[in-house]
């Protein structure tokens, strides 16, 4: 699915330039649980899936082997899917990845600045605003995924919905879904991420 893309853009790609300090950094540490990332989205995924919601999902960790002692990384993913009765057209399941990346250090916002541009680059996004210190959304590869991504300080932050609808022709191995049916909801829980930091991270 979206992992290869989500983990591409929450490891980078190649080596950082040498960084030179500046802005201090504002988090100082990041949560090893999935459950403690999620918990500030849970409000506005429950809102989005809507009748396939279902309490015994647990976003599931993803970060072995990703972090360093000067890079935390978490990246969790649930998968929300209706079991029966089916409707045509309507979602079938939806597929949720929260990504945290965060740099420590002297330099840890310019190196968190220069992620942040790789991502955009790299995925084809498009600025945005509203969201943390600068912000994008992206829109395809791989398996139609709409990702809401931003920066905020040190920490790099990035939410890829994905899923498949029922259809009458194909019954349960419906259409993916479309665009207009997933980047809302990408968007939504990346606010609500914004939101509060302070449930992931620790402040310096």
């Amino acid at each position: 699915m979206s992992a290869l893309l989500i983990l591409g853009a929450v490891t980078g790609c190649g080596a950082d330039e040498a960084g030179q300090a500046g802005a201090e950094p504002m988090f100082g540490g990041l949560t090893d649980s999935c459950a403690q990332v999620a918990q500030p989205a849970m409000g506005a995924i429950r809102a989005y899936t809507g009748d396939l919601f279902s309490d015994t999902v647990e976003f599931e960790d993803e970060s072995a082997g990703l972090s360093r002692p000067e890079r935390p990384v978490k990246v969790c993913t649930a998968e929300y899917q209706k079991i029966q009765p089916w409707s045509a057209g309507a979602p079938l399941h939806r597929t949720i990845t929260l990504s945290f990346s965060l740099r420590l250090g002297d330099d840890g916002v310019e190196a968190t600045e220069r992620h942040f541009d790789r991502a955009l680059a790299d995925t084809k996004g498009s600025v945005t605003t509203g969201l943390g210190d600068e912000s994008f959304e992206s829109w395809g590869a791989p398996d139609d995924t709409a990702l809401s991504a931003f920066r905020k300080s040190n920490v790099y932050v990035s939410v890829a919905v994905f899923g498949s609808n029922m259809s009458d022709r194909e019954g349960i191995s419906g259409p993916r879904a479309g665009r207009s049916e997933v980047e809302p909801g990408a968007r939504a829980i990346a606010e609500a991420l914004a939101a509060d930091l302070g449930a992931v991270l620790t402040l310096n």
